[in-house]
């Protein structure tokens, strides 16, 4: 059997795409390389990986040195890779393909295109001290290329949506890549009861008088848009939204900051985060309303639960909702105007009637059908 090994930047947080590799690499039977894998990310043994994981840079430290010091690194991992004959890249450790031998055969799974380097420049760029930013566009463009370059050394690309299959088109000329939509586990995101509920609201001290709530649970950034969810439930005092983060969060002190006066926006940090599913399953509805989100984890995971789901009508969102009957799309063009009115005047029985369309529609994003799909390209 052809040695196999999965190689991903970081795992540094329990985020969608660390999660999916995870259970890819268990598909695989592989090993995992990677910069660094920190505490705060997922338990791989505890998931059922039985593999090797290989730490190139454990003391891997964020911001532009770190992500340069990390790029070198994949760019001279060339003992490192030949060790195997099947190479599955991930995110940034792409770097790495300038090292395979030419019988090797490679992978790619684009979680998110580097959008950095496109559509959100822009946003990236008001981040970095004034000084220094021509040197940053510079730079930019450097990566820029190198990244096209890469992509188009890859025997076979997956993305996550039809959305990033139009991207990896439009900005990297490679129109033969084949979604396989990342999964939710559904044995995790379930239905849970009340009593579950006020034991985990007790062991997260969330009041109980908080119970029904709308809740977003995506990271405090402004490519998240959480603003505009602060500044529409600052107009609708009698709606409750749970707003979950994470301690690293890159905004998340302006955010909390806009909200933090207003008795019905409650920020919350998850002391454990296995406690989501459960506080996810009794939420009214989950607001999404990311920029042109590549696909969309949250909103599986709502609809795994019974949980409808408000969107803003973009990207990925279009491939998972379907209008009225697992949640609501609204227009971009006066986003916060058009979630309040959304949330005003869809009940919350109406919401409710929702719950079996939803479960039904996560099933199509199963752990089992992402599986067979994996299989059936890689073998």
């Amino acid at each position: 059997m052809w040695k196999t090994l999965l190689f991903h930047d970081t795992f540094l947080m329990k985020w969608g795409a660390e999660r999916m590799n995870i259970e890819i690499a268990k598909i695989l039977g592989c090993d995992i390389a990677t910069a660094v894998w920190s505490p705060d990310c997922y338990e791989a043994r505890a998931m059922g990986f039985q593999w090797k994981v290989i730490e190139m840079n454990p003391n891997f430290k964020r911001g532009m040195l770190g992500f340069m010091l990390m790029k070198w690194r994949f760019f001279h991992s060339k003992k490192l890779v030949s060790e195997y004959e099947n190479i599955f890249f991930s995110n940034e450790a792409i770097s790495g393909i300038w090292n395979v031998w030419s019988n090797t055969k490679t992978y790619y799974y684009a979680h998110s295109i580097s959008r950095h380097l496109f559509d959100l420049r822009n946003q990236y760029l008001q981040k970095v001290p004034f000084l220094i930013r021509p040197g940053f566009l510079l730079f930019s463009v450097f990566l820029r290329w190198l990244y096209r370059k890469e992509i188009q050394k890859v025997g076979t690309i997956f993305v996550n949506s039809e959305a990033n299959k139009k991207r990896m088109a439009e900005w990297l000329g490679r129109d033969d890549a084949i979604v396989i939509y990342p999964s939710v586990d559904t044995d995790t995101f379930r239905i849970f009861s009340e009593n579950e509920l006020l034991q985990i609201l007790a062991k997260e001290w969330i009041l109980l008088q908080n119970k029904w709530y709308y809740i977003s649970f995506s990271r405090l950034t402004h490519a998240k848009r959480i603003d505009i969810i602060i500044r529409a439930f600052q107009k609708i005092p009698d709606k409750k939204v749970l707003i979950l983060y994470g301690e690293n969060d890159s905004q998340k002190d302006e955010f909390i900051k806009i909200g933090e006066w207003y008795p019905n926006i409650i920020f919350h940090s998850l002391k454990e985060n296995e406690n989501l599913p459960v506080i996810l399953s009794w939420a009214i509805a989950s607001i999404c309303v990311s920029e042109n989100e590549d696909f969309g984890m949250v909103a599986i995971e709502s609809m795994v639960s019974g949980v409808p789901v408000i969107a803003v009508d973009e990207w990925g969102y279009r491939e998972s909702i379907i209008p009225s009957q697992t949640g609501f799309l609204i227009d971009s063009d006066n986003l916060e105007v058009n979630l309040v009115s959304v949330i005003e005047n869809t009940s919350k029985n109406v919401l409710q009637d929702m719950q079996w369309a939803c479960i039904l529609q996560a099933e199509n994003f199963s752990l089992k059908k992402m599986y067979a799909k994996v299989q059936q390209y890689i073998q």
